[in-house]
């Protein structure tokens, strides 16, 4: 039940997050089908990193791809709103009902698919 519900508030949060920024060009190609790391399918290697940095690489493959997700609209955000600490802070605390750390999380994106961002 908690990953139906993990499940749908990520998604909730991956469009609100992208209707509020442009899509950008800045993110690697993810290469994220549909899968786990270990058995779902083929993952990028900033897609692993990701899920690894994240704690995401446990999950179930749908899980995953509603992470990746929404670790790009995260950057896409940044992108198109600016780089700082306090539209990072923004940006973690939107997701802050819907991930259980969403500060571990925003910097496991910004490792993985946007290193321009990093302070």
């Amino acid at each position: 039940m908690r990953t139906i519900s993990t499940l749908l508030a990520i998604g909730a949060t991956t469009v609100a997050l992208t209707a509020a920024a442009p899509s950008a060009l800045a993110a690697p190609d993810t290469g994220s089908a549909g899968g786990s790391s270990s058995g779902c399918g083929p993952r990028s290697s900033a897609d692993r990193l990701f899920l690894s940095k994240s704690h995401h690489e446990d999950e179930s493959c749908e899980v995953q791809d509603a992470a990746i997700q929404l670790a790009l609209s995260e950057c896409r955000w940044l992108d198109s709103h600016g780089n700082s600490a306090h539209n990072q802070i923004l940006v973690a605390e939107r997701t802050s009902d819907t991930l259980e750390y969403p500060y571990t999380f925003l910097d496991a994106a910004i490792t993985a698919y946007c290193p321009q961002h990093q302070l």
